[in-house]
């Protein structure tokens, strides 16, 4: 089983000199399995390049029959899929899995993109035949792939995934944010005791979730904690929390991810030195990388 970035930024494409490297579009990444069979993971503007790689190989294999997995409905994760030209061919069939909140149905929220009034064609009017399938917290079976979903900290419902197959775990924690008990000191009040103990237990679960990954796919947009202290309530994590939970949760390798939209391929370049030396020093042995497209890792 393999991850294929296609993008790796947040909140919106930033494409131009510095970010080059890295890559400038939103979230989308490619999961294969040793049997070929493909799940694809947001439809931010990395499937629009996705989508061309797919027509040049997959599909002159044939049909494509795909599922797509969508963390959330924010448009940074959803607003490639009208630029995806396999979804325009009919013989192609896609399945999308994804949460839902209180603004509707998933295939409501999802097609409101491509209404007439932002979008020349409607999602309906595309070619490809699509099915919209509503997920919460639980365990799916893809093929041959154990879909598992955790949710997390973010303004809308959002999940994670933990895919599993061929003795292989790839997990996924974006877009999310620390849990922090906004009631003060569990000592000073029953109101702070509970709200300690739900953070807690929501914290104990984000472990869980990606406990012995060979992978973890984490929420990084932010570099420093002040960064994250002035978002707070932005939905986004800090690299100091992913490597503490991948740490904790005994974690083989951790893609830095979701970068900031600001973020330079320098700043990376020496995100990613700074990290390796250190892992080295403490004598951990987890791996750590910034997700640049186009990167394929191999488990």
């Amino acid at each position: 089983m393999y991850a294929k970035f296609w993008g790796v930024r947040g909140s919106i494409p930033a494409p131009g000199p510095q970010t080059v490297l890295y890559g400038g579009n939103t979230s989308c990444i490619e999961i294969r399995l040793a049997s070929g069979q493909l799940l694809i993971i947001d439809a931010g503007s990395g499937i629009r390049e996705f989508g061309l790689w797919l027509l040049a190989n997959d599909q002159k294999q044939g049909p494509l029959k795909t599922d797509i997995l969508l963390t959330h409905t924010h448009w940074d994760h959803i607003h490639g899929y009208p630029f995806f030209v396999p979804a325009y061919i009919k013989s192609n069939e896609f399945t999308i899995h994804g949460p839902v909140n209180y603004a509707g149905n998933l295939e409501k929220i999802f097609s409101a993109q491509m209404d007439y009034t932002y979008y020349p064609i409607k999602l309906e009017d595309a070619g490809a035949k699509v099915r919209f399938n509503e997920l919460k917290e639980g365990t799916i079976t893809l093929g041959g792939a154990k879909v598992t979903t955790c949710y997390l900290n973010h303004p809308i419902l959002c999940l994670g995934y933990r895919v599993e197959a061929d003795d292989r775990v790839i997990c996924t924690v974006y877009d999310h944010e620390p849990y922090v008990n906004i009631f003060g000191n569990p000592e000073d009040s029953d109101e702070a005791r509970e709200a300690q103990e739900a953070v807690d237990m929501a914290s104990e679960k984000v472990l869980r979730h990606i406990e012995n990954a060979d992978l973890v796919i984490y929420d990084a947009q932010y570099h420093t904690q002040q960064e994250l202290d002035s978002h707070r309530g932005w939905g986004h994590s800090s690299v100091e929390e992913a490597i503490a939970n991948c740490l904790a949760a005994r974690a083989k390798q951790l893609a830095i991810f979701h970068h900031d939209p600001t973020r330079s391929d320098e700043e990376l370049n020496a995100l990613h030195t700074g990290l390796r030396q250190r892992m080295q020093n403490e004598d951990k042995h987890l791996v750590i990388f910034p997700a640049k497209e186009r990167l394929l890792v191999s488990l």
